[in-house]
């Protein structure tokens, strides 16, 4: 168990590493930036760390704009639910009364637009 713990490990410090190095424009920064870093005498390390450092604030605000939508549906589904029973409670005459109203109210601003663009196409 623990070679395949080890290798496992390895296998994803070797992974990283070639992600790092060889991912689109920012790896050719980065790389310059260990190449900068080891012509001044160090490990090059530093760049990677500031790279991943980079990749996990990355990842952070992706998991932050996750956990915002997944709020966002909740009270979304609750403002719903809780619109259903209120509306359940409503009587079934006043609902009747009210849909009548609305159809009305539509049939009158149709007329109103129709009116309206008849006196512009003049």
């Amino acid at each position: 168990m623990f070679k395949a713990l080890k290798a496992l490990l390895a296998g994803l410090i070797a992974g990283t590493a070639i992600g790092i190095l060889f991912a689109p424009k920012k790896g050719a920064e980065t790389r310059g930036k260990i190449k900068s870093e080891m012509k001044k005498g160090g490990t090059g390390l530093s760049a990677v760390r500031e790279t991943l450092e980079g990749i996990g604030k990355d990842l952070s605000g992706t998991c932050d704009e996750c956990m915002e939508d997944k709020r966002v549906k909740k009270y979304t589904k609750m403002a719903k639910d809780e619109a259903k029973k209120l509306i359940n409670k409503i009587p079934k005459k006043t609902l009747t009364k009210a849909k009548k109203t609305f159809g009305d109210a539509k049939k009158f601003t149709e007329k109103a637009v129709n009116k309206v663009e008849n006196v512009f196409k003049k």
